[in-house]
């Protein structure tokens, strides 16, 4: 007895989990440990987030969300933290430039230091400026702030201090 057959015809016995369509960006899901689809790096949707909320609104506790929803623990806490300190369901921003750390009166005494000491660090520069109480520990611009600020002076600046 022969048996052939046409394979063109056959359908796929399982073509995947229905939570598993992710459309507009195929092969980039994951699924997690608690059969969640999620891909790494990007936001949670808006409408998790919003049901989230209103679980935890409920009285549901965390645990529990993160099993019905199968979200992580840390994701349904960190939403959570979110709302509870801001109000928002939104995600944080990534990237975008940072606020400047030096006022203009600290970039001016950073440039004093180095124009009276060319030789000078820029950590050194950072402790005198908490030394002398321009700044406290917490709003002194960081070691590489501070370097980044002495690198951008334009040379042409140095050449007429200096007549």
């Amino acid at each position: 007895m022969t048996v052939t057959t046409n394979f063109s015809m056959m359908r796929p016995c399982f073509t995947g989990y229905p939570f598993q369509d992710l459309g507009s960006i195929p092969g980039q899901g994951r699924v997690n440990q608690l059969g969640g689809v999620f891909i790494n790096g990007r936001p949670l949707p808006n409408h998790i987030r919003l049901k989230i909320v209103e679980m935890a609104g409920a009285g549901i506790r965390p645990c529990v969300i993160s099993r019905q929803l199968r979200v992580s623990h840390g994701c349904v806490s960190k939403i959570l933290n979110r709302y509870q300190e801001t109000g928002s369901i939104r995600p944080g921003v990534i990237g975008g430039s940072k606020p400047r750390v030096a006022t203009p009166e600290v970039e001016a005494r950073i440039e004093e230091y180095k124009r009276d000491n060319p030789g000078i660090f820029s950590w050194e520069i950072r402790d005198r400026l908490i030394k002398e109480g321009i700044c406290d520990r917490t709003s002194a611009p960081s070691v590489s702030a501070i370097s980044r600020l002495l690198r951008g002076r334009d040379p042409d600046d140095e050449a007429k201090l200096g007549d």
